[in-house]
């Protein structure tokens, strides 16, 4: 997975309608009928989007962080 990158900003509008950065849409690949998944961010303090079809290529990325600092912190504990 990439570093965090600033792809652009967008304005929501009355009807709570944003148009995703052009920048965005060319990086992600996402196109007319891509299927987005929204979540929020921690604390309330954003909103996550991820285009439905890595969802499970997310989940695995972060299994594996948090496998990896849950191993670490046993050595710590351990050592």
């Amino acid at each position: 997975m990439h570093d965090t990158s600033f792809l652009g900003t967008a304005t929501v509008g009355e009807r709570g309608q944003i148009s995703i950065p052009a920048e965005a849409r060319r990086t992600l690949g996402i196109e007319p009928g891509s299927k987005m998944l929204f979540f929020t961010a921690p604390h309330n303090s954003g909103l996550l989007m991820v285009k439905a079809e890595q969802l499970s290529r997310l989940v695995e990325h972060l299994t594996n962080k948090a496998q990896s600092m849950e191993q670490i912190l046993n050595r710590v504990v351990e050592g």
